[in-house]
């Protein structure tokens, strides 16, 4: 019988899904930070994806479009339909949410999470780009890039146009991990869980730091955004030891699970506060329950059978 591993590849999926439904539950702001993590892990196995890729580069998007996109469009409608907040019920809400690229820069998030999805297929079609850029260009140039590029990136954030050169650090840093098969040893995971913790620390003690780990002080500003980038950061021996271990079939379902946990957690939740309060501990444990049961049941019945479809649909259009 396969052993469930303590931290395998899809229990950390799975784990930083949680920590994002524990944020919008919670005073903690510990959502971002996730979502950050979730990227530098998309900018390993992405490109570890695209590295072994046999067939064209369109190919390629539609994949991955087509593993992202039609969970999200069945989850967004379904929101809509319930009305899970006030401006679901507006059709051009409905039509931006469900268009998705771009939806970070403007309204119409319908599930509340929408925007990273934004974000992560722009990291999509920059992947063939980037792989480019790696194999033809010096070290210090595609360093030199990539800073402009954030450079960039803050200032469109700063103008509330958040793009994929915002986030340029983690998703680059998950591609630096699968082009050097860096593989960490235990004393560098140690010290980057020392440092984050530390990190966690100040943020939780020093004045002026509250915003990174509580929603009291919470502004989203852009040295809030980089406090939260710098702390992943610091984890990023731990995500580049934790992808180098063996993952068994409970753990590939968890992982598996994190998409459906993340999609529809809001949305439950703004369902569930019109009926009985989620404030209390009783109400958020009513939450989590009801969060689960959706989640599961989004899994079994529409995602497995929507990707079976997808793999069936590659088979037949992969080359001989």
């Amino acid at each position: 019988m396969p052993q469930l591993r303590l931290l395998g590849p899809g229990m950390l999926r799975f784990i930083l899904a949680a920590m994002v439904v524990v944020s919008h539950l919670t005073s903690l702001n510990i959502g971002r930070p996730a979502v950050l993590l979730f990227f530098m892990l998309s900018g390993y196995w992405v490109s570890r994806l695209f590295a072994g890729w046999q067939a064209s580069v369109p190919a390629f998007y539609a994949s991955r479009t087509l593993r992202v996109w039609p969970l999200y469009a069945v989850t967004t409608l379904v929101a809509w339909l319930l009305h899970a907040h006030a401006e679901a019920v507006r059709p051009e809400s409905l039509w931006s949410a469900l268009t998705l690229l771009g939806l970070a820069a403007r309204s119409g998030d319908v599930i509340g999470v929408s925007w990273s999805l934004d974000i992560e297929l722009q990291f999509y079609l920059a992947v063939p780009l980037i792989a480019l850029a790696a194999q033809r260009l010096a070290p210090r140039w595609l360093l030199a890039i990539a800073v402009a590029a954030f450079g960039l990136g803050i200032a469109l954030f700063a103008a509330r146009v958040p793009t994929l050169l915002f986030y340029l650090p983690a998703f680059l840093a998950g591609f630096a991990f699968h082009r050097l098969h860096w593989q960490p040893g235990a004393g560098l995971v140690g010290a980057s869980l020392a440092a984050a913790a530390a990190f966690t620390l100040a943020a939780a003690t020093l004045p002026g730091l509250g915003g990174l780990l509580f929603k009291a002080e919470f502004t989203d500003s852009v040295a809030e955004n980089l406090g939260h980038m710098a702390w992943i950061l610091l984890l990023a021996p731990l995500v580049a030891w934790n992808i180098n271990q063996p993952s068994d079939r409970v753990d590939r379902w968890l992982g598996d699970l994190s998409y459906p946990l993340y999609l529809v957690h809001l949305p439950v939740v703004r369902l569930l506060s019109e009926v009985v309060p989620v404030t209390d501990t009783g109400g958020k444990l009513v939450a989590v329950a009801a969060i689960m049961v959706v989640s599961i049941a989004l899994f079994i019945g529409v995602d497995r059978p929507l990707e079976a479809r997808r793999q069936r649909l590659w088979r037949r259009a992969r080359p001989a």
